[in-house]
């Protein structure tokens, strides 16, 4: 993607009064899995009402860091409801409700790929980014972690090569930079949190809003 990079300022618990902190984000998501209600919709929905800026839902699978406790099905009807209050919907690759959930919603999806201890090859993230593209991704995001230096290189090199909008994260403290750097090679969107990191080497809002500023 080129152009400008967004800011995603991510939220759960109580988003609808933490909204108000989150001025120099683009854009926001609601970490459905994280909710302690027994009715997110209703969080989603009071967020729709707190704010005007464009919203992604996600309800993250535990197999890529995420908390969602119920099973695939109600994941599944629960990111379609929530697109009629949300502007985009991310689900995962691997996931096997992943093309029910694309073909079942108007709204764009970002189709997302996780892997918290390793750097794939790149043969591998290609094949990742190829199938991403297939499944009808409107952004696919790509979060690994780098293994070494070299491998923020090859992310930064993989994003300038990339012929759809992609979003390329390098999670844990060796990648932190990244979250920074990488809206300068192209990655459509960048990840903050406002109230609890949600994600190793996540910066807070304020200190991505900085850094982004200092480097221009």
């Amino acid at each position: 993607m080129r152009g400008r990079s967004a800011v995603v300022a991510v939220l759960a618990e109580g988003a609808e009064r933490l909204v108000s902190q989150a001025e120099q984000a683009d854009m926001i998501e609601l970490r459905l899995d994280l909710l302690s209600t027994s009715h997110p919709l209703e969080t989603l929905k009071a967020l729709r009402q707190a704010t005007a800026k464009p919203i992604i839902a996600t309800a993250r699978h535990k197999n890529e860091g995420g908390r969602f406790q119920a099973s695939e099905a109600e994941r599944r009807d629960l990111l379609i409801k929530a697109a009629a209050y949300a502007d985009y919907v991310d689900v995962e690759l691997l996931a096997e409700i992943r093309d029910a959930v694309i073909s079942n919603i108007a709204k764009p999806a970002i189709v997302s790929y996780h892997d918290f201890e390793a750097m794939p090859d790149d043969i591998e993230l290609a094949g990742i980014y190829s199938r991403m593209k297939q499944a009808g991704a409107a952004i696919a995001k790509i979060a690994v972690t780098p293994q070494e230096k070299k491998d923020n290189l090859r992310i930064l090199h993989f994003l300038l090569e990339a012929d759809a909008p992609l979003c390329m994260i390098a999670m844990g403290d060796l990648g932190r930079h990244m979250r920074a750097l990488a809206p300068l090679y192209g990655s459509a969107l960048t990840y903050a949190y406002v109230a609890e990191s949600t994600a190793p080497g996540q910066m807070s809002l304020s200190e991505l809003c900085q850094a982004m500023r200092l480097l221009g």
